[in-house]
């Protein structure tokens, strides 16, 4: 009986000191990040944060900025504007030119390239006679020698109309022409045919001028004419309107048929088209009112002269100089 007692007692006794080790028994040890020598974190942070160090967060104080996502277009460089002119795309100027001029005038869509290229000069020749910089910079309007200095042979630069009708719009001789009137012998001294009174004359900048022929304008200066057309009888005399050296005569140009180009000088010349024969050859010199060809209809819809001058190889308007 005293066994039994005892026997419980003790387990009673067990029980309680089970219950009294849970109830004061210490939380367990909170997980701290170690360093990289597995040393521990402060107390103090393992007592505010039981799950270890604070976590990253881009925006705490003093955290450092988080890195911008990779972006192509921000890292790559800006691609250089394509050149424009006018507010448009660049187009090159490709006008035909007069081979043998001394002096090129600049117009819109020239450069230093093709400028050299349309006269068969280099472009070191052309930067050397006009003082141009490395960066090839040249103005419209601006005046550019293309032949070295001493050059003074008679030529003109002459260009060529974008769309010309056959009958009433001829084209303007080009370098392929020039070149050809080159290469084929010519003539040298005065022609030698006759002298003919066709009206009035008149000087304006520095040349004294005559009609080209006798007969009323029937067609003016303007739009697609590129000069006047003249009305006559087949064979009647075309004259020189001015003094001058012939550098074209020929019919290689279409549009104009039987065609004779005087140079008056180093600005003006002008143009005698549609002819029935030519009267002169290329070389030669003519005086004011000497007879040059012979009208006709070659390459046209009816007998008549087109007659054109040119001013720096610009088509101007020759009532301006002729008194018709």
């Amino acid at each position: 009986m005293l066994k039994k007692t005892a026997f419980r007692t003790g387990s009673a006794a067990l029980v309680l000191m089970l219950g009294a080790c849970s109830w004061f028994q210490q939380p367990a040890a909170p997980v701290t990040a170690g360093t990289a020598s597995g040393g521990a974190a402060s107390g103090t942070s393992a007592q505010s944060n039981p799950y270890g160090a604070t976590p990253y967060d881009p925006n705490a104080a003093g955290a450092s900025a988080a890195p911008e996502p990779y972006n192509p277009q921000a890292s790559a460089p800006a691609a250089p504007a394509a050149p424009v002119s006018g507010g448009g795309a660049y187009i090159p100027s490709n006008a035909p030119v007069d081979i043998n001029a001394a002096t090129h005038t600049v117009v819109r869509g020239d450069t230093v390239y093709n400028i050299a290229k349309r006269y068969n000069i280099t472009q070191d020749n052309l930067r050397e006679w006009n003082n141009l910089g490395p960066d090839n910079t040249i103005s419209v309007g601006q005046n550019l020698r293309v032949k070295p200095a001493g050059y003074s042979a008679p030529a003109a630069t002459a260009s060529k109309p974008a769309t010309p009708p056959a009958s009433s719009t001829p084209s303007a001789p080009s370098n392929t022409d020039y070149a050809r009137t080159q290469q084929r012998p010519q003539a040298s001294g005065p022609a030698k045919t006759p002298t003919v009174s066709t009206g009035g004359v008149r000087t304006v900048s520095g040349i004294t001028w005559q009609r080209p022929t006798a007969g009323n304008i029937i067609t003016q200066f303007g739009g697609n004419s590129k000069g006047v057309d003249i009305a006559g009888q087949a064979g009647q005399a075309v004259v020189s309107a001015a003094d001058g050296k012939v550098v074209y005569a020929g019919s290689g140009l279409r549009g104009y048929g039987n065609l004779v180009i005087v140079q008056h000088n180093q600005t003006f010349l002008t143009a005698y088209g549609h002819n029935q024969n030519l009267l002169v050859k290329e070389g030669q010199t003519v005086k004011r009112g000497q007879t040059i060809a012979r009208m006709g209809n070659s390459d046209a819809d009816r007998t008549k002269l087109h007659f054109e001058v040119r001013q720096n190889g610009k088509p101007v308007n020759p009532t301006q100089f002729v008194a018709f």
